[in-house]
Parts: C-alpha cells; sequence; structure tokens
C-alpha cells in the first residue's frame, strides 16, 4: 500500500487577512480573503474526519491559492466530535455559517463550496440541503461521500462516523437518512467530485458510489492520493485549481436572481 503525502497538514501558511465570527463558540468563525464585492464567493470546508484535533490551519495554503484565482476565499471553521460538534452541532454551523456569508457577500456573482474529505461529505450535504441561492456549485475533494459504507468500514473499533452521527446506521437511521449524501435527494447545485485512485484515506469508491446515485454527477478520478488534491505544489492540484476556476468563470455569463 502506498504511503500518503501528509506533509500539507504540517506545513506552515500564513493566516488570512482577516477573522469573523458567525456564533459566540470560539469555533465559529473564518477566515477570509476579500475580493472585489461582485467577485464569486468561495467556501472552503477541511477535513479531518469531523474530529477536533484536526483545525482548519491545513487548508490555509489550499484557500490562499484558490484567492489568486480573484476570487473571495472563506475558510469556514465549525464545531468538531471532541469540541462540542458531533451531530446535529456541526451540520447547524455550517448551515448558519454559509447562509451569514451569503447574507454578508449579497453581490456575489456565484457561490461555490469546496470541501476535502469530511469538509467534502459537508459540501455534498448542503448541495442537497441548501437552496440554490446558499450554494451555486459543489468541489468535493476525496469526499466522505457514502456515510453508511464508510461506517461499516471503520467496523467497531474507532469509527469517526459513529462518533459524528452518535451511532450507527442500526441505531440511527434518521440521523443517516438526513446526513448521508447518498441517501439524500439529489442536489440542487452543480457537483463536482476529484478522487485519488490511491487514495488510501477515504476510497474512491466512496465518490463511485455517490456518481451511480446521484446521475450526472462529474467525477473525475486522478491518479493521486488523499492529500495532494489540497496540496498547491502537486501535480493534482492544477485539476483542481481548473474545476474551482471554471465555475468562477460560469458568473461571467449567467445572471441569477437573488432573494437578498
Amino acid at each position: 500500500m502506498l504511503s500518503e503525502d501528509r506533509s500539507i497538514l504540517s506545513r506552515p501558511v500564513a493566516a488570512s487577512p482577516a477573522v469573523v465570527s458567525y456564533g459566540d463558540d470560539p469555533d465559529q468563525v473564518a477566515e477570509i480573503w476579500p475580493a472585489d464585492a461582485d467577485a464569486p464567493l468561495v467556501v472552503v470546508l477541511h477535513g479531518g474526519f469531523w474530529q477536533q484535533r484536526y483545525d482548519r490551519t491545513h487548508c490555509r495554503g489550499l484557500a490562499a491559492e484558490l484567492a489568486t484565482l480573484g476570487v473571495t476565499v472563506v475558510l469556514l471553521e465549525y464545531r468538531r466530535v471532541g469540541g462540542g460538534g458531533g451531530w446535529p452541532t456541526t451540520f447547524d454551523d455550517v448551515r448558519i455559517g454559509l447562509r451569514r456569508l451569503v447574507q454578508h457577500h449579497p453581490r456575489a456573482s456565484r457561490r461555490v463550496v469546496v470541501g476535502h474529505s469530511a469538509g467534502g461529505h459537508l459540501g455534498l450535504w448542503a448541495a442537497a440541503t441548501e437552496p440554490t441561492p446558499v450554494v451555486d456549485a459543489v468541489v468535493a475533494l476525496a469526499p466522505v461521500a457514502d456515510l453508511t459504507a464508510m461506517a461499516l468500514a471503520f467496523g467497531d473499533g474507532e469509527n469517526p462516523v459513529h462518533d459524528l452521527l452518535g451511532g450507527t446506521p442500526e441505531s440511527h437511521p434518521d440521523r443517516y437518512d438526513l446526513a448521508d449524501p447518498c441517501r439524500l435527494g439529489s442536489p440542487h447545485a452543480a457537483v463536482h467530485l476529484l478522487h485519488g485512485a490511491a487514495d488510501t484515506v477515504v476510497p474512491i469508491e466512496q465518490s463511485r458510489a455517490y456518481g451511480g446515485r446521484h446521475g450526472g454527477t462529474d467525477v473525475t478520478e486522478l491518479p493521486c492520493g488523499h492529500f495532494e488534491l489540497i496540496d498547491p505544489r502537486s501535480t493534482a492540484f492544477s485539476t483542481v485549481r481548473g474545476v474551482v476556476e471554471a465555475e468562477a468563470e460560469l458568473a461571467a455569463s449567467t445572471t441569477r436572481s437573488r432573494p437578498w
């Protein structure tokens, strides 16, 4: 089995120019790389299997690089398991954070969510549960897209999916119905899945399952592992950048009615 390059997790990157709060908890914050008021809004959701020991800092490099596209980038933090998160708090934070960001960037020409791993799961969840004016597109990088299958894969030992939802699919089927992208209805937004064929953290079958469940989803398989997708120094990152850039450029020829 290939060894994953995890250097991005500890590589120091400067914080954003601005940090704002969207709630009273210390983890209800967002870092912002601002652009013009009319620029597309790109919200980054970090991974780490929803656990407190993994925070947004390892995705600062991703966020800073995307900001060079000329879009407003927001790196959204949220409460995680072991720090007040879990069901339903983690989901509530993402919902509240996205809606408040939209309210504070009413002129943004397009709203794109970029999520990695567990953040990819949360992005896909938002695509299915939030209306189009909040999320226009989701770019999910190596997402945990099939919670039920992932829970079974982890088994009876340390199981972050069980920790997130408070139990197994059998003990809490209602929660899995509301949280699992493969159980939810069709997304209200354009969805792009990018997944490394050599991923040893989140199996590529996760994205394949989502693509099979939701026909028409754009699924791209890349010759890389799990972390290259968020590493601006990697070869695979050029594909990630291109997909995000394409979604941002759609706004140039598309006029959408906004309720704000």
